[in-house]
């Protein structure tokens, strides 16, 4: 029912229709080297970020290893300090206990 040039601008009309939405189908989509080239960026980054993991790790282990030679010299000291304590309370006890032997043998013998 329709003449040759309303056919034709039908046609045509449809055309730029199919041809508009097929444009915007094909920008929302990838071709297969676009998407090889995202995934070894990807994986690139990922990568970065590993490395950049292990020296976070390794700097890390680094300062607890420095802390804990801190914390045993600090222990080496305080217990030094605690051995030389003991040494002068035995010094002072067996001081102590002479004086006290001395002082019972003279009583004793008075």
């Amino acid at each position: 029912g329709f003449t040759t040039q309303q056919s034709e601008v039908v046609v045509s009309a449809l055309v730029k229709i199919m041809d508009n939405n097929l444009d915007m189908i094909y920008k929302d989509m990838v071709t297969k080297v676009q998407q090889e080239i995202a995934l070894q960026q990807v994986m690139s980054h990922i990568g970065g970020v590993k490395k950049d993991m292990i020296i976070l790790e390794k700097s890390e282990f680094s300062t607890l290893r420095s802390e804990n030679e801190k914390i045993k010299l600090e222990l080496q000291q305080i217990k030094k300090q605690v051995m030389d304590e003991i040494t002068k309370v035995r010094a002072d006890n067996k001081l102590n206990l002479n004086l006290e032997k001395s002082r019972v043998k003279e009583l004793v013998s008075s």
